[in-house]
């Protein structure tokens, strides 16, 4: 497993790990959530933000957990990526909402310009764990602003890229969720990730 850190400011991090989950277990949990006919994933009329009137990013997304509580049968499959990380980074934090999204290229016309909306998780303080099941672009952005708390919302304008993260199989990225941050429309296939809202016990 390897380990980069990619950005380290006032004491806060922003970390990932490469082959978080061994190779057998990418590739499983990869044909878990794309192959043909299997997985139930259902329809979101847009992956960032509902109700834009700036742009439509439709996808779709896979509840594995709800304010706490287990919404998945599938869930025990993917409880080894947080398992991994917290020993990582030496924490006991657990989950509060943890999704699976796949995006699908789609027109620019329809689209939009730009990047999916930037946007927090969680109304409430917490950590994200974001592993990428699959090779693609569609490169997560996460920007210099980090909330006070969910009322401070900044412009969007005054907001600048930190950094651009490439989504590759069995990587997984750490950051606190009050960092504003999104991410690119792929362009050249499926994007697929699992998003996992970490925090301390309520």
């Amino acid at each position: 497993m390897s380990f980069i850190l990619v950005w380290e400011k006032s004491g806060e991090q922003v970390k990932v790990f490469d082959n978080i989950i061994s190779k057998k277990d990418q590739v499983d949990l990869k044909n878990l959530l794309l192959k043909d006919d299997y997985f139930p994933w259902y329809y979101c009329s847009d992956i960032s933000k509902k109700d834009n009137k700036y742009q439509s990013r439709p996808g779709f997304k896979h509840n594995f957990m709800i304010d706490g509580k287990v919404n998945s049968e599938h869930y025990i499959q993917i409880s080894k990526i947080f398992e991994k990380v917290n020993k990582k980074i030496k924490k006991e934090l657990i989950p509060h909402k943890v999704r699976s999204f796949l995006q699908l290229p789609l027109d620019k016309k329809f689209t939009g310009k730009g990047v999916d909306t930037p946007h927090l998780d969680l109304e409430i303080p917490h950590t994200v764990f974001l592993y990428y099941v699959n090779d693609s672009d569609g490169n997560t952005i996460i920007y210099n602003y980090k909330s006070k708390d969910v009322n401070d919302v900044p412009y969007f304008e005054d907001m600048k890229i930190e950094k651009n993260i490439i989504p590759k199989q069995g990587r997984v990225v750490v950051f606190d969720g009050f960092y504003w941050h999104t991410a690119g429309q792929p362009t050249k296939g499926p994007r697929c990730i699992i998003n996992f809202d970490m925090v301390w016990d309520l």
